[in-house]
């Protein structure tokens, strides 16, 4: 994702060539065919190039090309994509960006995935500031987000700092429960999860006899 540009756009070839490689990446990408819509994408981020390293087809094309290269566990390609998409995202649309923050996410997730942990940390953080404070605390990518911190501090054991980020998660996915059960129940278990390496038995119990009761409670 270079700053140089190729070519000086020729009226709207460039656009039409580059739109319809995108298209066609997203159309199989929809369509779960990810090879093919690898293949489209790369080919439209050459496109896009003609149009400079920071415009709008260029980010657009990277943002698609990350979540394809992200579901196929491409981490080592989707790594320096990602990285580079979110600086110029940084510097285009400002910290705070929702799309700066879903790039932030993609990374976040990717680095989770991988067992680095600790380099999850600071991309989860920013991301989660970012929802909280454009979409308020009960947001679902908020309370995901929560759910996030709590366990990539859990996995490093640092159960003291996993523990509020859990609290505000159960506290808030519970009172959606009823739309997404399964998330809100995964919270639960995760906190049931560190009580009891805490020694908190009790606690544990209790968490765990109340997730079992309202799973029993949800529409088969």
């Amino acid at each position: 994702m270079g700053a140089e540009q190729r070519t000086a756009p020729n009226s709207g070839y460039q656009e039409m060539a580059w739109k319809e490689r995108l298209n066609a990446g997203q159309a199989a990408l929809a369509k779960y065919d990810y090879p093919n819509a690898e293949y489209q994408l790369w080919e439209a981020l050459k496109e896009a190039e003609v149009f400079g390293g920071e415009s709008d087809q260029m980010i657009e094309t990277a943002e698609t090309l990350a979540r394809c290269l992200m579901d196929m566990n491409k981490y080592e390609d989707a790594e320096p994509l990602m990285l580079g998409l979110a600086d110029i995202q940084q510097r285009k649309f400002g910290g705070n960006n929702i799309r700066t923050a879903t790039t932030l996410v993609l990374l976040a997730e990717m680095y989770y995935a991988k067992g680095e942990y600790a380099k999850a940390e600071p991309f989860a953080q920013s991301s989660l500031k970012i929802y909280e404070m454009s979409h308020g605390p009960q947001h679902d990518e908020t309370v995901r987000l929560l759910s996030y911190m709590a366990y990539i501090f859990h996995a490093q054991q640092k159960f003291a700092q996993a523990e509020p980020f859990y609290e505000k998660a159960m506290s808030a996915s519970i009172k959606t429960m009823n739309e997404n059960p399964k998330a809100a129940l995964q919270i639960i278990n995760g906190y049931a999860a560190l009580l009891s390496s805490t020694h908190r038995e009790e606690q544990a119990n209790n968490l765990l006899a109340y997730a079992q009761q309202a799973q029993a409670q949800q529409p088969v």
